[in-house]
């Protein structure tokens, strides 16, 4: 950072100091921005965002101390470089002042021009971390894109295997002499194919996610075609573990919500119980109705259950890829962070919640608001 593209914050209520600084400052090559009390310099530091602030400790309330306090509990100021300028000179005063978090503490009376190399030697530091930051950041994220590319790759290349080789050996005809067989073929292509389209949408569903979700209709779900149907598939590619799986569905619950959405974000949980459950365990899967509209499903599985502490990592994009090549399960690791996502823009959630044994997820999707009644004039007029 040069000195032309660095905006200083001077804040001290002796004017002619004040004056001065800001002189010696603009002297120096920076953009100054002046404030003649705390309360001033608070609110030029929110609305300003400046590169650095140098700011007396010895002022009306707030003071110097209380002033980078009030800084430190927003995200938006609490990285703002911060040099303390006083006439407390005793080693207390100055070691309140750093456990602040403040970058340097300059007494007074000072040397200006010190004050400037002062000044410059912090914005090189924080320079020289923020550049050293985004290369690590840039490290990681090419890490991620490779590890990305490389799973999207495989996820895509085996359902898709599995499709062309069910589909050559009953063009070969391979299972002449039994039709049984061919069938249990046909059956992993389908399966395969529904997989395949899955990883698509949710490669689809991911995108909008960053360019912020749209908001579609609610409108009727069909029980059968948007939830068994889909489910009962789900189940149907994990057939080879043997689960359990209990489904409970309330039979008069009746649901609005986006229907891909809503049927994209049910497979997902319901695939995750199946996919981190063991051989022959029990999943536990209930449908109930809320209000107008509105559903809480549960999946509870006797899998390795998810330790508090990581509780929300898990929602993250990609985690599970993020874990290397060497992790046990398949899959993209986006199940949790779409589910979550549709919920939410809804106004409902996904949460994990605590269980004796496996994990436990619930998805609430709120009911929809009443509508206002009319009163009878306006109806009236409105016909």
């Amino acid at each position: 950072m040069n000195n032309g593209t660095a905006t200083i914050l001077l804040i001290d209520d002796e004017q002619r100091l004040l004056l001065g600084l800001s002189a010696v400052m603009k002297r120096t090559g920076f953009n100054v921005l002046t404030a003649g009390s705390g309360k001033e310099g608070l609110r030029l530091a929110r609305e300003k965002h400046p590169d650095l602030i140098v700011c007396d400790v010895m002022m009306p309330p707030p003071n110097g101390f209380e002033l980078r306090k009030e800084l430190a509990q927003n995200s938006a100021t609490a990285e703002i470089p911060f040099i303390f300028l006083t006439a407390r000179v005793s080693d207390a005063d100055k070691l309140a002042g750093l456990n602040m978090e403040a970058d340097d503490y300059i007494t007074k009376p000072f040397n200006r021009q010190e004050l400037v190399a002062r000044v410059k030697a912090v914005l090189r530091r924080v320079d020289i971390g923020r550049k050293q930051g985004q290369a690590e950041l840039e490290t990681e994220l090419d890490k991620l894109r490779r590890q990305i590319m490389q799973n999207v790759n495989h996820e895509f290349r085996t359902p898709l295997a599995k499709i062309m080789a069910s589909l050559e050996l009953a063009l070969d005809d391979k299972f002449a002499d039994d039709p049984e067989q061919e069938k249990n073929f046909i059956q992993l292509a389908l399966n395969s194919s529904h997989r395949l389209n899955n990883l698509i949408r949710d490669l689809i569903f991911l995108t909008e996610i960053d360019g912020g979700l749209s908001n579609p209709p609610r409108l009727p779900i069909d029980l059968e075609f948007d939830f068994r149907q889909p489910v009962n598939r789900c189940l149907e590619y994990w057939s080879h573990k043997e689960h359990l799986v209990n489904i409970f569905t309330d039979a008069e619950v009746e649901i609005l919500a986006p229907r891909n959405e809503f049927t994209q974000a049910i497979v997902h949980l319901v695939d995750n119980a199946c996919k981190f459950s063991p051989d022959n365990s029990k999943i536990d899967i209930s449908l109930v109705g809320q209000g107008h509209g509105g559903c809480i499903l549960s999946v509870a599985d006797q899998g390795p259950g998810i330790k508090p502490s990581q509780r929300e990592k898990v929602f993250d994009n990609y985690y599970q890829v993020s874990q290397g090549l060497t992790r046990r399960f398949e899959g993209l690791g986006v199940g949790l962070t779409i589910a979550r996502a549709f919920a939410r823009s809804l106004g409902g959630d996904v949460k994990i919640l605590d269980s004796e044994s496996g994990c436990w997820v619930v998805m609430d999707i709120p009911p929809l608001p009443p509508v206002e009644e009319q009163p009878v004039e306006e109806q009236k007029q409105s016909a």
